[in-house]
């Protein structure tokens, strides 16, 4: 029952998003796909609730180069490239921005997370004249390894290995390795935790558990 009824939202979803997909599709023309994407996720990042949530996978599953399953897009939150890949068990919380990016496997997104395409999406200097905000965009698509935790009002514009830890409020501006935790602005190493001790601290916890 529960399976039927879960087929049947999904299908109550696809069918809510497909009027946004089809003015996806026909403004992509004139506009080109980028800013058809970002318009389009925009709009539908102001659907409150559960089916806010449902209707949002619905149309990334089938305008993203890659969504895995369960999961979250949480409400208010805009990504803005249809190159962007998302693994299985993702949780994107609310009024977050994603650019170019990859999302490995449970990974999470607090609130507030901004994921930018790099560090240098505009040039610094005016142009012939022209103001900065005409320079061309330059993206770097940013990865974030599976498992990795991206804290509340975090700025991301560099790689996060898996299994790390990003402070809230942190801005990330270099890689950050495999496990490694970090804070402050620019964000910074805190403290590393190799798998061994992460392993050590499982079978203790499970033999206090067996003891009491």
């Amino acid at each position: 029952m529960r399976q039927l009824a879960r087929a049947l939202l999904r299908t109550a979803a696809l069918a809510g998003a497909c009027p946004c997909l089809l003015g996806y599709h026909l403004s992509a023309v004139p506009l080109g796909r980028r800013r058809a994407f970002s318009a389009a996720s925009e709009r539908l990042s102001r659907l409150p609730g559960l089916w806010g949530l449902h209707v949002r996978a619905a149309f990334y599953r089938r305008t993203l180069a890659h969504v895995g399953r369960d999961v979250h897009f949480g409400f208010m939150s805009v990504l803005s490239k249809p190159e962007t890949r998302i693994g299985d068990g993702v949780y994107i919380g609310r009024f977050c921005t994603v650019g170019l990016a990859d999302l490995g496997d449970g990974v999470m997104l607090a609130d507030g997370v901004q994921v930018l395409s790099g560090r240098h999406t505009h040039g610094s200097q005016p142009v012939d004249g022209r103001p900065m905000r005409d320079n061309p965009q330059r993206c770097q698509r940013v990865i974030i390894g599976h498992g990795a935790w991206l804290g509340a009002a975090s700025v991301v514009m560099a790689d996060v290995g898996a299994d790390a830890l990003v402070a809230a409020g942190a801005v990330v501006v270099k890689p950050v390795a495999d496990r490694q935790r970090v804070a402050g602005v620019p964000a910074r190493a805190i403290v590393d935790v190799p798998s061994t001790t992460l392993k050590l601290a499982e079978t203790s916890t499970d033999a206090n558990a067996e003891a009491a």
